[in-house]
């Protein structure tokens, strides 16, 4: 099952065939391969330490790759699923497959966790929400610090909703 995407032709689950791809075969050397390798196991580790049972599917899917008891599309099903709201460790999975595959990702797609956060900011206060909106959209738009996006977010919220603050930070990126 093939559709066209973009000047790419993309089979189920999201992987682009044809130009593009993961080149994990013979794409480098195998030196730099392996530290490649290793510096992405690295951050699924940090990104997913305290959840085993994330990493223990990884593993799954990696086991079941290798020994090709999956085919390419259904791997990038699992790690798009398993790595959901993580694109960076998604796109990194491209590394793995072969010369022609990639995952794609919709970058213009909010993870699921935030959908249902702007869903419960729009929930308690409709006022509120078109406010935060508004911040969001200036921050995108004028490329506002961060600084200054948590200022104006947290006098929205602090008030009457501190708990949308703090639900609020857990999306910031780390610094």
């Amino acid at each position: 099952m093939k559709a066209e995407s973009g000047g790419q032709d993309e089979m189920a689950g999201g992987v682009a065939a044809e130009g593009g791809g993961g080149g994990g075969e013979g794409s480098t050397s195998s030196e730099a391969t392996i530290n490649a390798a290793e510096r992405y196991m690295k951050e699924v580790m940090e990104t997913f330490g305290d959840q085993e049972e994330k990493l223990v599917m990884f593993r799954e899917i990696m086991n079941d790759f290798r020994t090709e008891r999956t085919d390419i599309a259904g791997v990038v099903g699992r790690v798009k699923e398993l790595f959901k709201g993580h694109n960076n460790l998604i796109e990194g999975f491209n590394f793995f497959l072969p010369k022609g595959y990639e995952i794609t990702v919709d970058k213009h797609q909010p993870p699921p966790d935030t959908l249902e956060f702007i869903r419960l900011v729009k929930e308690r206060d409709e006022s509120v929400y078109r406010r935060f909106m508004d911040v969001i959209f200036r921050y995108q738009r004028e490329h506002m610090d961060l600084i200054k996006l948590c200022r104006e977010v947290g006098a929205l919220f602090s008030e009457d909703y501190p708990d949308l603050f703090v639900k609020f930070i857990r999306f910031l990126p780390p610094t």
